[in-house]
This record gives C-alpha cells, sequence and structure tokens, in this order.
C-alpha cells in the first residue's frame, strides 16, 4: 500500500521500511546520499564548533575571573542571615555552608580543580557567573523567601553581566540542577529540631544561666545531620578533669580571679579581646576569609573551596561540641563559683555574688565550642596558604566601643586569644578551652582529609 506526501504523490512504502543498506541504495542515487552526508557533517561540524566555542569563551571567562563574586555572595548570605535572627539558631550557618558548597561545585563543573561535594557531572559550557548566581539565589529563596529583594538584587546584578545567550542559560540551568541537589540533600536533615532538657542538681551539673528564661539550645541528635562528619559523636571530646582533681581547682582559681566583671587583675587588652572575640564564629571566621582572599589575590576556585571549608567545619564543630556538652552536661563558672561550697574541693572558695564579665552562653561548659572554631578556623585557612603566618586587620561587632579594631599576623595567635578570651569573660575553664581547641583541630584536620580535595597540582593564583 502506498501512502500519499504533502503534493499527493504517491510514495513507495519502502522509504519507510528500509531493512538493509540495499534498500537504501535502491531508493536514493549515489548523489542524494553524497549530498546528505554532507549535509550532515555540516550541521555536526557547525554545532560542534559552537559548542567548542561556547566551552572556550566560558574556560576563558572563569580563568580571567577573580573572586569578588565569591566575596559579594559570601557577605550577602552572612547578610541575611544575620538579619534573620542573628545566628542564633542553626539556620545561618547551614545556609553559608549549602550556599558555599554549591558555589565551589559549579566553578568544578565548569572547570575541576578540586573535588566536588555533592553535584559531579560536568559543564564545561556554562557561564560561571550565570550559574553562580542562580545556584546561590534559588538556595537563599528557598531558606529566606522573606527577603527576596535583597536576594534578588545582589544576584540579577551578577546575571546581567553575562552577554554570552547560549552560556548563560547554560549556566541557569547548572545553577538549577546544584541548586536542586543541595536543597534535597539537606531537607529533612535536622538542623531545626530542639531537644528536651531538664537541668541535673548534684553538684557539677548544669545549671540554666541568668538572661535565658530557663532556656539552652540543644539540637535533637536524633536528628542532627553534619556535613563531614559520619556521626555527632565522631570527635567527642574526653570526659572533664574531677571536681577534687588540680586541674579542676587551677581552672576554678583563675577563670573566678580573671573572668569575674570588672577584674583588677585583668589587663586593660585582656579586657579588649576578652569582648572582641565574643562574636559567633560566623561572623569572624567569614569575615577573616573575605579579607585575607581580597588581600593575598585567591583564585575564584581557591576563594570558593576556603569559604566551603570554612563555614562546614563551623557547622560540625557546632554539632560535635554541643553533643560533647550535653553528654558531659557540666556547670558553669557562674554555677561553679557560687556554689563551691558543695563541690567537696577544699581549694575551691565559693563566692555567692561573683558575676561573668559578659553574660554567659545558654548551654553547657565542656568542652568550649569557641575555642573549638577557633582553632578550626585557624587550621581551615592555614591549609589553604599553606602558612599560619596570615595577617589581617578587623572590628567586631562585639567589641568594646574604643577598642574595635585588632590585628593579627599569625592565625594560631588569633586562635589561641579567642580560646583565652572565654576565660577571660567568665565563661569557660581552662580545661574546656584545651579541649575545645583539640576537638576543632581534629574535626578541620578531618574535613580537610576527605572533602573538596585538589584533583591536579596546578596553581589559580
Amino acid at each position: 500500500m502506498a501512502v500519499q506526501n504533502s503534493f499527493n504523490k504517491e510514495i513507495p512504502k519502502q522509504i519507510y521500511i528500509m531493512k538493509s543498506v540495499k534498500d537504501f541504495y535502491r531508493i536514493y542515487s549515489i548523489d542524494h546520499v553524497i549530498g546528505l552526508l554532507l549535509l550532515t557533517i555540516f550541521i555536526t561540524s557547525a554545532c560542534t564548533s559552537k559548542e567548542i566555542e561556547t566551552e572556550k569563551n566560558s574556560n576563558e571567562r572563569i580563568n580571567n575571573l577573580d573572586n569578588e563574586i565569591v566575596l559579594e555572595l559570601n557577605k550577602l548570605t552572612y547578610t541575611v542571615a544575620d538579619q534573620h535572627d542573628h545566628f542564633y539558631s542553626f539556620i545561618g550557618i547551614r545556609t553559608l555552608t549549602m550556599v558555599h558548597l554549591a558555589i565551589h561545585d559549579v566553578l568544578n563543573s565548569i572547570e575541576a580543580y578540586y573535588k566536588t561535594y555533592a553535584y559531579h557531572k560536568q559543564h564545561p559550557e556554562a557561564d560561571p557567573v550565570a550559574a553562580v548566581s542562580h545556584a546561590v539565589r534559588r538556595i537563599l529563596l528557598n531558606v529566606y523567601p522573606e527577603l527576596a529583594d535583597t536576594i534578588n538584587l545582589i544576584c540579577e546584578k551578577w546575571l546581567k553581566t553575562v552577554d554570552d545567550s547560549i552560556a548563560r542559560n547554560k549556566g541557569i540551568e547548572l545553577g538549577n540542577a546544584v541548586s536542586n541537589t543541595y536543597i534535597t540533600l539537606r531537607n529533612g536533615d535536622g538542623h531545626e529540631k530542639q531537644g528536651d532538657y531538664t537541668p541535673m542538681t548534684k553538684p557539677g551539673d548544669y545549671q540554666y544561666t541568668p538572661g535565658w528564661n530557663n532556656w539552652v539550645l540543644k539540637p535533637d541528635f536524633n536528628y542532627a545531620r553534619p556535613f563531614a562528619m559520619d556521626t555527632v559523636i565522631q570527635f567527642r571530646s574526653p570526659p572533664p578533669p574531677d571536681l577534687k582533681s588540680d586541674t579542676y581547682t587551677d581552672s576554678f582559681n583563675e577563670v573566678k580571679a580573671y573572668g569575674v566583671k570588672g577584674s583588677t587583675i585583668r589587663s586593660k587588652d585582656q579586657t579588649n579581646y576578652a569582648h572582641w572575640w565574643a562574636e559567633f564564629a560566623e561572623h569572624g571566621w567569614n569575615r577573616i576569609g573575605r579579607i585575607t582572599a581580597s588581600k593575598n589575590g585567591l583564585s575564584i576556585h581557591e576563594t570558593a573551596r576556603m569559604f566551603a571549608l570554612i563555614n562546614m567545619d563551623i557547622y560540625d564543630i557546632y554539632l560535635a561540641s554541643l553533643e560533647s556538652k550535653y553528654f558531659y552536661d557540666t556547670w558553669r563558672p557562674y554555677t561553679a563559683i557560687r556554689n563551691a561550697d558543695t563541690d567537696g574541693n577544699p581549694e575551691t572558695d565559693s563566692d555567692p555574688h561573683w558575676e561573668p564579665e559578659m553574660l554567659t552562653p545558654p548551654w553547657p561548659e565542656y568542652p568550649s565550642a569557641h575555642a573549638a572554631v577557633g582553632a578550626g578556623g585557624a587550621e581551615i585557612v592555614s591549609h589553604v596558604y599553606g602558612t599560619s603566618e596570615v595577617s589581617f586587620t578587623m572590628e567586631s561587632v562585639t567589641a568594646l566601643p574604643n577598642a574595635k579594631t585588632r590585628s593579627y599576623t599569625n592565625l594560631v595567635k588569633a586562635a589561641q586569644d579567642c580560646a583565652d578570651s572565654r576565660i577571660l569573660n567568665g565563661y569557660h575553664f581552662r580545661f574546656a578551652t584545651k579541649a575545645g581547641k583539640k576537638q576543632g583541630r581534629q574535626i578541620a584536620k578531618y574535613i580537610i582529609a576527605n572533602y573538596l580535595k585538589p584533583i591536579e597540582k596546578k596553581s589559580k593564583r
């Protein structure tokens, strides 16, 4: 049976059912075949050339990009998170981590220098600016829809800088894919779940401290999911010292003298950096990252990786530290010093009127989370630069009015001051800051050894 074409001419049935090469040549002359083949080759070549040109332009664009877009999107994410709840929950640091892991994965999907975290496909033809800005926008809008105006303003500004429509569209596709990956990956990760807590009553147990209306921050560790650690107990700190030990006695008397409000033996500079380092790690270490990346001219790939490592490190340290805190459930200096007559240690004298230099945070004392994130941050940033001799000058949001700015030339010294500040403002015993520093370094080294590792030795600076 024949079928009709659009010109009402009969077309042989064998055109539609060609069972062999002989059928093909029986229907078409050799000239027709050659013409079709040449046309196919021409079209394929043209498409391939266009793809190669698009990929070449994308590679040139990513190689010529400085780290400005990463720095600005870090500042944007930090700003909207701070506006949301001032980092008094895990929402802000979780979002910073998702954003910077997404940026890292986007860039290394276009041109790979480091292993990606969650998204593993290659898109060398995608424009990096379009992909990064779109991925960040979608993650931020998913978390902070009420701040859409601020988010869209910055992200759209970057998107408008992309002229190549093909690369731009492919960048948007990549941004969609990566942001979807992270939104799906972290859905139901338990970051917002609060566990139950009731203080115990024996000497050494944590008791509620003033200013928080008997509230504590306690994640529900049945649900809390880290970014890097296998479990929240993976780096649990060893037990704190006994209340009758020399270690406890020395630490007790140190914080009692140096951490009291208006201490007369604490130096002026010690008071200054006690307040200066009091800000949350989300503030300080992201700011240190922006300052040093700008000053030292890190490439866009190096900058993206550094912020991903910093924030993944902070998030996991917080989980690990809080798990250790609630496992050991120890009292703060505020409670310990006021109730020293119950601790069974003749070398510790009580002072029922003792007040710390600053308002004590609402969770158990041991180990120090702040010492941990300081040591972890120093470990991460030192790894990025290959040395701890990294200088920065910056202001702190918690600094005293006449001492807003401090300068450092060594990250280990910065981390040590960060740890010591918790004794000087009356929050911690020294044994807790030592345990915190150890825990922070362990987690940072674990992250460096297992995530976002270089895949080739090729300088991007």
